[in-house]
Order: structure tokens, then C-alpha cells, then sequence
């Protein structure tokens, strides 16, 4: 009977009576903290992902800024454009092909001929990121297009060597 008298709680009612409940729980209320978490903790789920698949996209930014700032550093040293390009896709970790990296030269000495020593050269990438993890597969059941970033880094470098006919930016 002790044991029965200590389980239960008293509760002030909302008329200010005094009440006495089993467990703690009024009777209304058994299911209400379970239904509010199976609301919430999808949208919080979510969330976490949206969260990590950001940063994954953050890592690819990093990844292409990274690949385009060694391949310049290449073309300030080479005249080939195909090893340049080469060059960038390898340092992308997979990422690039070689249809999206482009080399092109600017004059910046006015001369009227880019590729000169002291000119510099600009090695660019283009990217789009599609998210999966969080946002990707999860819109796509509702008839909402997947969200993509676009990223276009580019690098510049100044020119060692003399290029011959060099595409000008």
C-alpha cells in the first residue's frame, strides 16, 4: 500500500482542486511526448543531413580550388595546354574531366600579344554539385528539383615562359 501511495503524484488541476495521477502522467497525456517526437525528429533528421551534405559540397569547393591553383602553377612553367589540363584533372581527386577545365591567357603587358614572359595565365574549372544526402533523394518524393550549386574556380599565374599562340581569356 506504501509502495502504491509513493507511485502516485498529486497534480494541481487547472480549477486549482488537487488531483492524484499514476505514474506522474495525467490520462490524456500518455502518448502526447511520443507523438511529438515522431513529428520532430524527421525534420531534425533532415536537417543533419542537409547540414552534412553542405559540407560535403564545401569539400568538393576546396577540392577544385585546390586542382585549378596547382594546374596554374604548371602553366606558369609549361607551354601545353593538354598537360595543363591533365595536370588539374589529377590533382581534382576525380572530381574533373578534362572537358571541364579550361586555359586561357591575358595580356597584361598591353602588348597586344598574350603568352609573353610576365603575362599571365588563368586555369578555370567547372563544376556543378548536386546534393544527395540530405536534400536530393527526400525533394525528389515531393515533385521538388534537386538543389545544385554551380562552381567555377579559377586560378591565375604569372608567366615564366613564352607560350606560343596562346588563347586569349
Amino acid at each position: 500500500m506504501a509502495a502504491a501511495a509513493a507511485a502516485a503524484t498529486v497534480t494541481p488541476a487547472v480549477d486549482g482542486t488537487v488531483r492524484r495521477t499514476r505514474n506522474g502522467w495525467r490520462n490524456g497525456e500518455r502518448g502526447q511526448a511520443l507523438i511529438e517526437m515522431a513529428l520532430v525528429l524527421p525534420l531534425i533528421f533532415v536537417f543533419i543531413l542537409v547540414m552534412v551534405d553542405f559540407g560535403i559540397a564545401l569539400d568538393r569547393r576546396e577540392v577544385l580550388q585546390h586542382a585549378v591553383r596547382e594546374g596554374a602553377r604548371h602553366a606558369a612553367v609549361t607551354a601545353n595546354i593538354d598537360a595543363i589540363k591533365q595536370r588539374t584533372v589529377d590533382q581534382s581527386q576525380g572530381v574533373l574531366s578534362l572537358a571541364d577545365v579550361s586555359v586561357c591567357y591575358l595580356d597584361t603587358n598591353g602588348n597586344g600579344r598574350a603568352g609573353d614572359p610576365g603575362d599571365d595565365v588563368r586555369v578555370g574549372a567547372s563544376f556543378t554539385y548536386r546534393f544527395t544526402v540530405g536534400g536530393g533523394e527526400m525533394l525528389t518524393a515531393f515533385g521538388v528539383p534537386v538543389p545544385s550549386i554551380a562552381m567555377n574556380p579559377s586560378a591565375d599565374m604569372r608567366l615564366e615562359n613564352s607560350v606560343g599562340s596562346a588563347p586569349l581569356c
